[in-house]
């Protein structure tokens, strides 16, 4: 991820340089003018990033300085962040009722010697900097503040005609887009369809289909077809569409000129044109073509095809028309026409049942299976077919024109903080996984994938703007079963394997050797092995994911995991059963941390509470006693998951968390009381009670909660009252209530929330049938 990560990594870096908490620190340790040493190399090379991107494509000696810039970049970005911990713990300390006692906790060794050490730290990192520096005035980067838009990787231009004998499974969506055509529901004279899919879904092979119909021949007096692709100038495509339609000599006109020409051709005739693979997302660009382009009569239109939802949404006069993927029986059909001559696979019908089974990799998608079918041509080994069948797509040889190379084009397209963000999916997501948006967003803001918000915006705003571009760009999908729930392509996630490089590894039981580049790591469900010994030599690892289904030899490795690796951001265990070492407190850069489903931690260490980067800790049937004296410390910490068997919570220790912005207490069955502490958590904005029985009632404190947005209440069968307090929380939004009989009745006002759901019903539809049944009051007796 070199070219699209060290940009973002060091605008970062020089974020953080520059903070007053940095600086009091560095004044402090008397290491102020080394700092800015580093902070001015860091500016100096940061400002040449964007030009060593784009030559790196061609030249591999900019890809070897730029590898050897990003180790470097991620030593620079820990040590910044080890200094920028030393700040927020002096923070703690300085809020802290028992001063001394927390700077003893902190500080467990000489402060003198951590001082040298650090500045040492300094001088070694920059020394290697400025050798890179050096070797950079070797290849005459241009400086640049902007990101380009990719140049020369456009796909070739497409044309109008295909025979329909080379389309396979499109009759059903050929007919629907002639029916949008040839009926008219638009109030305007001209009506735009945008058709939307992933990049080799056959968005063009479709429209060519619809173009050389019969029936859209008689329809329309003028046809134009016209390849945009990432080249969205106004000029460009008029000329187009006027050779197109006969006209000549249009290269030298001006725009006035190519204007007046157009009204003559289209003027008053019901026109088709096709304005195919749009990129642009410019609304002004737009609508500066679309002006000149409503001089046909009523009846005309345009069809647009683009990957893009928002290309979709600035452009179309009417619903987008969604294009799915092919069958699996489809696509097997596209790659056995790639893969024989005409009926040379009836002689091969044990490569055929493969074939079956090698395009489920294609996910309907037909350029996959085309792919898939030109790459396995004239080859008649079973063997080699089986090797397909049991490869990541992404490792198969392809060339420009195949569906790893189309696809990257969409990503190309991407600015570079999202770039990361893509990339580090494929580590998070696993294939035909459901998964949330704030799951993925907490786990981008771990990595510092995030930019700083701006002013009155949080984090996860940002975070949520990022995911909703992934969404228009057509790389995450929203679920059909679940609004609330996504998907990726099995497609999109091989392009983001890909894009990962060496930096992000999934280990398989068929995984040889352990890139020394190697930062982020996931284990594949399947694999039941103990753990690869020489991981353990890479140091400088900053993801760890160790999913549910890991086998049980794993265990006895974990504390190695933790004490090994003092990198790490991210680190999950599922379903392991350990106790947590007191050694979990010198991850000192730790942002995410999940231990769900842990049956022997009942306590964290007290050095739990020196990880004040903790943002996000999932504690999720865990049954934790009680939670240490030290956890309020983490002042840091936006989202606690968390089950206790313990009666009521620690009412200094949860009012300390005021970043907290979501709290889940679930699975707790003696839990009676939630503390009045709770109260204090003035910056909450979502509260799950869940699965908690004895519980009876929510505390009067509630009314501080003024910042709450979304409560979630289930499955607590004790409880029998909310707090009145509830409509006063003026920015509360949503109410959930399920599977709570003896909840006798809700708070007043409760009406003015716009979202409230008691056991699937809205707030009226549950008033009108429990007036029915109980006219006196409504409560929720029996129900």
């Amino acid at each position: 991820m070199a070219e699209q990560i060290l940009f973002n990594f060091t605008e970062k870096i020089l974020l953080k340089l520059a903070s007053t908490a940095l600086q009091q620190i560095g004044l402090a340790w008397g290491v102020t003018k080394e700092l800015g040493k580093l902070e001015k190399t860091i500016s100096t090379v940061r400002n040449v990033l964007l030009d060593a991107q784009e030559q790196q494509t061609g030249n591999r000696a900019v890809r070897e300085w730029l590898e050897r810039l990003k180790d470097i970049v991620y030593d620079v970005d820990d040590l910044v962040d080890e200094f920028a911990t030393e700040a927020l713990q002096r923070e703690v300390e300085i809020c802290g009722s028992k001063r001394r006692e927390v700077r003893y906790f902190f500080t467990r060794s000489n402060p003198f010697k951590f001082r040298f050490g650090m500045g040492r730290k300094i001088r070694d990192v920059r020394e290697r900097l400025d050798e890179v520096v050096v070797d950079m005035g070797s290849f005459n980067f241009v400086v640049r503040v902007v990101d380009m838009s990719v140049k020369n990787r456009a796909r070739e231009e497409t044309y109008s005609f295909i025979p329909s004998s080379d389309v396979i499974g499109r009759e059903n969506d050929k007919k629907a887009i002639v029916q949008l055509l040839m009926h008219s529901t638009d109030k305007e004279n001209v009506s735009i369809i945008p058709i939307v899919g992933l990049g080799g879904l056959g968005k063009t092979t479709l429209t060519q289909l619809v173009y050389n119909d019969k029936r859209i021949q008689s329809q329309f007096h003028k046809k134009s077809w016209v390849c945009i692709s990432d080249d969205f100038d106004t000029t460009k495509i008029i000329g187009k569409i006027l050779k197109v339609n006969g006209g000549t000599g249009s290269d030298n006109l001006g725009i006035e000129q190519l204007q007046s020409s157009l009204r003559q051709i289209l003027g008053n005739k019901k026109y088709f044109l096709v304005l195919d693979d749009v990129w642009n997302e410019d609304l002004v660009k737009w609508r500066n073509l679309r002006d000149l382009l409503m001089v046909g009569a009523r009846g005309s239109k345009i069809i647009v095809t683009t990957r893009s939802k928002r290309v979709a949404e600035i452009m179309g006069t009417v619903p987008s028309y969604v294009l799915k993927g092919l069958s699996n029986d489809d696509c097997l059909s596209v790659l056995l026409k790639w893969a024989f001559k005409q009926g040379d696979e009836e002689k091969h019908q044990d490569l055929v049942n493969i074939g079956r089974e090698i395009v489920q990799k294609c996910g309907g998608v037909p350029l996959a299976a085309r792919t898939l079918g030109a790459f396995l041509n004239s080859k008649i080994d079973k063997q080699h077919w089986l090797s397909v069948r049991d490869s990541e797509i992404w490792t198969i040889v392809q060339k420009e024109n195949d569906i790893l190379p189309i696809l990257k084009l969409s990503y190309d397209q991407m600015p570079s903080y999202l770039k990361q963000c893509f990339a580090y999916c494929s580590m998070i997501i696993e294939k035909d996984e459901r998964f949330s948006k704030f799951s993925l967003i907490y786990f981008w803001m771990a990595q510092g994938f995030i930019q700083s918000p701006a002013q009155n915006e949080e984090l996860e705003d940002t975070g949520e703007s990022y995911f909703n571009e992934l969404v228009r760009r057509s790389f995450i999908e929203v679920a059909e079963e679940e609004e609330e729930e996504f998907k990726m392509h099995d497609l999109v996630h091989d392009l983001a394997q890909f894009v990962g490089g060496s930096e992000c590894l999934t280990i398989k039981s068929t995984t040889k050797s352990i890139p020394e580049r190697v930062r982020h790591v996931n284990f594949d469900s399947s694999l039941h092995e103990e753990f690869p010994r020489p991981l353990l030599e890479v140091k400088k690892l900053r993801t760890i994911l160790l999913p549910f289904q890991i086998g049980p030899t794993f265990q006895s490795i974990t504390t190695s995991l933790i004490s090994n690796f003092g990198f790490l951001r991210v680190l999950v265990f599922y379903n392991l059963n350990f106790k947590v070492p007191s050694s979990i407190g010198d991850l000192k850069h730790l942002r995410l941390f999940s231990l769900t489903m842990n049956d022997d931690a009942k306590t964290l260490p007290e050095s739990f509470g020196r990880l004040v980067n903790l943002q996000f800790l999932d504690l999720t049937e865990t049954y934790l006693r009680e939670l240490p004296k030290t956890f309020e410390n983490l002042i840091n910490l936006r989202v606690l998951n968390f089950s206790t068997t313990s009666t009521s919570l620690r009412e200094k220790v949860i009012g300390r968390l005021t970043s907290l912005r979501t709290l889940v207490i679930c699975y707790s069955d003696e839990l009676t009381s939630l503390t009045e502490g709770i109260g204090k958590i003035t910056g909450l904005q979502i509260l799950d009670v869940t699965r908690c029985p004895k519980l009876a009632s929510f505390p009067s404190s509630m009314r501080h909660l003024t910042a709450l947005k979304e409560l979630r209440v289930a499955h607590c069968p004790n409880l029998v009252t909310l707090s009145e307090s509830f409509a006063s929380l003026a920015s509360l939004r949503a109410v959930e209530i399920i599977n709570c009989p003896k909840l006798l009745s809700l708070p007043d006002r409760i009406d003015r929330v716009p979202v409230v759901k008691i056991d699937g019903m809205d707030l009226k539809t549950f008033n009108q049938i429990c007036s029915a049944r109980h006219p006196v009051q409504s409560n929720f007796d029996d129900w």
